[in-house]
């Protein structure tokens, strides 16, 4: 196998030379260990647009392939660059800034041949870092986003130092052109159940030279990156979180005085009334639970497409849930709840054919059973869409099993 070093390099002439330099140390030295499995490693170093003697510096060192970018793109654009460069069945990438240690490659490549990972990362969040601390809080913060959104542990979300199979490349693409390349790639990864990532700890020093990360700017757009990646593989999360949100402020209205003489749930249950004055209470609380009902549909149905475009291997418990409720339940609940909002205004309609008129103190039955029918109709509707989105998956499935025959 062929295991291409891809480097990339803004400014950064102090540091250029002696990177390059370990990195072919590390090509005849520890990535040549028969063990590995490589038959060659070619390193090249990606000039983002640098206007200092990066360029100049890097091609000074035989053995270097060196590409330049006329203009300044950005760090994952000279990744990617570099990936389409190369030649290697592994790809690999890290900093030019003297952080990471080239040598450690050859533990990555080991860690993904021995637990057959499609990707495995160097981890900087260990005792014997040196990364800046304001640096290690903001990727403490998104790794526990991370790890909430993909059920996982990972510990360094946007390490600089990784490898990866080439024909992963598919399945994680696009990846942003900026810094958030990095928080991006790992989001995918985690969140794709047909990817498998690994982790080491890794050593991690000073840089060499200034950085280029802005803490603010570039935090913004790794919390960015992370939420937008992650709502394409995980939609119902989002959409079921809003929906769980909104249903317990209608409950807490329900149930709170809030400031009132008394709450309207705990009040009818006691009186079997409502006072007028409680109206636009349980009119609001009506509102959201009929929202909130929407969006678990909602997020149900998109969970079951997304799953298609991704062509997951395997669902998470809270995916092969939507999926289930899509297929098998909607459509039931839907006629029930449309049946309940009929039941529920029995009284006000027989009073309406016995006397001509619906009295005043009724006006919660056509509102909860105005609700419930709303909440029928979404879920039928719903319901009718989630089976030609099973049907959809019955296809494609069958047509991945013919391409695989």
């Amino acid at each position: 196998m062929i295991f291409s070093i891809v480097i990339p390099a803004y400014n950064e002439e102090k540091a250029v030379q002696d990177i390059l330099r370990r990195c072919l140390d590390a090509a005849k030295g520890e990535l040549a260990a028969p063990g590995l499995g490589l038959s060659e490693v070619e390193v090249i170093l990606v000039n983002d647009g640098s206007r200092d003697a990066t360029s100049k510096l890097a091609r000074q060192i035989a053995g270097v392939k060196v590409i330049d970018h006329p203009k300044n793109r950005g760090y994952g654009a000279a990744i990617k660059t570099g990936f389409e460069a190369a030649k290697g069945d592994w790809l690999g990438f890290i900093d030019c800034d003297g952080t990471c240690d080239p040598k450690f490659f050859a533990e990555l490549v080991a860690l993904a041949n021995r637990e057959k990972l499609d990707i495995a990362c160097g981890s900087r969040m260990h005792s014997a870092s040196r990364m800046p601390p304001v640096r290690v809080l903001g990727n403490w913060l998104y790794r526990t986003l991370v790890n909430i959104l993909a059920g996982t542990s990972v510990t360094d979300v946007a390490s600089g130092m990784r490898i990866l199979k080439r024909a992963s490349l598919p399945r994680i693409y696009p990846l942003p052109d900026g810094m958030n390349l990095t928080p991006a790639m790992s989001v995918r990864a985690v969140l794709d159940t047909n990817l498998r990532i690994g982790e080491l700890p890794m050593p991690y020093e000073e840089r060499v030279g200034r950085s280029k990360l802005s803490v603010v700017k570039d935090g913004f757009r790794f919390l960015g990156v992370i939420l937008d990646t992650a709502v394409t593989y995980r939609p119902v999360f989002f959409f079921w979180a809003g929906a769980a949100a909104l249903a317990a402020i209608a409950l807490w209205a329900l149930g709170c005085r809030w400031g009132a003489p008394a709450a309207p749930l705990p009040f009818y249950l006691d009186n079997g009334r409502l006072e007028d004055w409680m109206f636009f209470r349980v009119a609001l609380s009506a509102l959201l639970l009929s929202i909130s009902a929407f969006l678990v549909a909602l997020g149900a149905v998109t969970q079951s497409l997304t799953a298609i475009i991704n062509r997951d291997a395997h669902a998470r418990p809270l995916e092969a849930f939507a999926e289930a409720v899509v297929g098998k339940h909607f459509l039931w609940w839907g006629f029930a709840a449309l049946i309940l909002g009929v039941v529920l205004n029995r009284r006000p309609l027989d009073a309406y054919w016995s006397t001509g008129h619906i009295p005043n103190d009724y006006w919660v039955f056509p509102l909860v059973g105005g609700l419930c029918a709303l909440v029928g109709l979404e879920l039928v509707a719903f319901g009718l869409v989630g089976r030609v989105v099973r049907l959809l998956a019955e296809r494609e499935r069958a047509r991945a099993a013919l391409t695989l025959s």
